[in-house]
């Protein structure tokens, strides 16, 4: 499990023309939450570049350390970031409060391998992938950093499913078991469309 130190500052303002002075400075607005209280804060953009380039991404487990009136040390983890829809910048960032010893629900990526296209394209069918990723439980520590979906006995015609999916030790799935994630789609040949119909009996006399 990897873990990162992130630390952050408290703030007492908020409103969008603060957030708007924060982001010009290069400090993204976020609030951490959990355990039945919430502090707003202000952390580094390049702290939070850090955290999704790691290893577990938006997973990471922080050791997450609050400066400013009321000082503060927990684990947490990244749990949203809303992006600006034009510029695809970050505008906000939500972080929650974990405790070691109790499960949490995270989101993990699927890694695919074994890819069987020139098999299935000589069958007339393509791979369609259904989902990225799943939903599972498990204790913070315990959280993958990817699940392996192996697709070397994928057949034509054949639907791979969440059940099917080989967790590792200490991980439950949460995302519904007949979710579908891949597929091996057989390609439908083009409808030729019919001759116009024969006028026989129309003629004129």
């Amino acid at each position: 499990m990897e873990t990162v130190r992130l630390v952050v500052q408290q703030r007492h303002q908020g409103g969008k023309g603060v957030a708007r002075r924060l982001r010009r400075a290069g400090q993204l607005p976020a609030v951490l939450y959990g355990n039945g209280d919430s502090v707003v804060i202000a952390l580094s953009e390049k702290d939070l570049v850090r955290i999704q380039q790691s290893e577990t991404g938006e997973n990471t487990i922080l050791d997450f350390v609050v400066e400013g009136d009321t000082p503060e040390s927990c684990r947490a983890i990244l749990r949203e970031v809303q992006i600006d829809p034009v510029s695809r910048t970050p505008l906000h960032a939500d972080f929650y409060r974990v405790d070691m010893r109790k499960t949490l629900t995270v989101t993990v990526p699927l890694e695919f391998i074994n890819e069987p296209h020139s098999r299935l394209l000589a069958a007339g069918s393509v791979l369609v992938h259904l989902q990225r990723e799943v939903e599972v439980l498990c204790l913070p520590q315990d959280i993958p950093e990817m699940i392996t979906v192996d697709l070397a006995d994928l057949q034509p015609g054949d639907t791979l499913r969440a059940d099917t999916l080989v967790l590792p030790p200490g991980v439950t799935l949460v995302t519904d078991a007949e979710e579908a994630l891949v597929t091996s789609h057989l390609e439908v040949e083009p409808e030729v469309e019919p001759e116009a119909a024969s006028e026989a009996g129309e003629t004129e006399v």
